[in-house]
């Protein structure tokens, strides 16, 4: 069995915490709103072409896109929701559409939001930026990421989850895999 390299770990810091970090922490926003191009890891840029799962051979622009696009709100999905910059949808959503399966929150995080938010990491993110961080992790240098959300928690059904948590999640599984 090989040797596993030493790493810093990625955290996720939920939003209102973001302000208790040491001045000298390395911080990133990875919101909408943050500047390029820490902005396009939001679930709601435009990157086009990711896989929908459970819907074959349709992609969407966005991982925000396919997540409100699969809510079956009034006996409905919206698959118009696939095309464009990611955008909420109004409406008490029943589930999500996971082919002929309805998923209720917490499954469909794990096998909609993630597995979308993850192949867009793999596949549409910038290779380089994604290479920045490993790299400072490698360095010994702890990142902590943030945006709106303070929920880092697949399992708690009452807020958003945070995507910033699925890409520290995400970026540690790559060090120990390197």
């Amino acid at each position: 069995m090989g040797k596993h390299r030493n790493f810093a770990p990625c955290v996720f810091v939920p939003f209102r915490l973001r302000d208790q970090l040491s001045a000298t922490a390395t911080v990133y926003d990875v919101s909408s709103y943050a500047d390029h191009p820490f902005c396009t890891l939001s679930p709601f840029w435009p990157h086009g072409g990711i896989p929908v799962p459970g819907m074959i051979r349709t992609t969407s622009d966005s991982v925000e896109g396919i997540w409100q696009g699969l809510k079956l709100i009034d006996g409905k999905i919206a698959p118009r929701y696939f095309s464009g910059q990611g955008h909420k949808r109004g409406g008490k959503p029943r589930g999500h559409q996971f082919g002929d399966k309805l998923l209720k929150i917490v499954e469909a995080r794990e096998k909609i939001y993630r597995v979308s938010y993850e192949w867009m990491l793999d596949h549409k993110a910038d290779p380089e930026l994604i290479d920045r961080f490993l790299s400072q992790a490698f360095e010994g240098v702890t990142q902590y990421f943030h945006e709106v959300s303070n929920n880092g928690n697949i399992g708690d059904p009452d807020e958003g989850w945070a995507h910033a948590a699925v890409l520290a999640q995400y970026l540690n599984r790559r060090c120990k895999t390197v």
